[in-house]
């Protein structure tokens, strides 16, 4: 149902040659992601999860984003 997922806005980073060259290592190994964007977004998800667990930031709900549950996706 691509149809009914909530359009995910492009985001650009600039990083070191060296962080791009661990990411494609961690995506080699697949248990962080198929490709360097997945890597990228498990591991800004985990960061995320934890700052919410410590009480930085406050939870969010992601059907207030038109996301649902079963909308998780892994980009190459």
């Amino acid at each position: 149902m691509l149809a009914d997922m909530a359009a995910n806005p492009p985001e650009t980073v600039r990083l070191r040659p060296v962080i791009s060259a661990y990411l494609k290592d961690l995506a080699a190994i697949g248990c962080y992601g198929k490709g360097k964007a997945g890597v990228m977004r498990r591991f800004i998800e985990n960061g995320i999860a934890r700052a919410v667990e410590r009480g930085l930031i406050e939870k969010r709900d992601a059907a207030n984003f038109g996301e649902a549950p079963e909308d998780d996706e892994d980009d190459a």
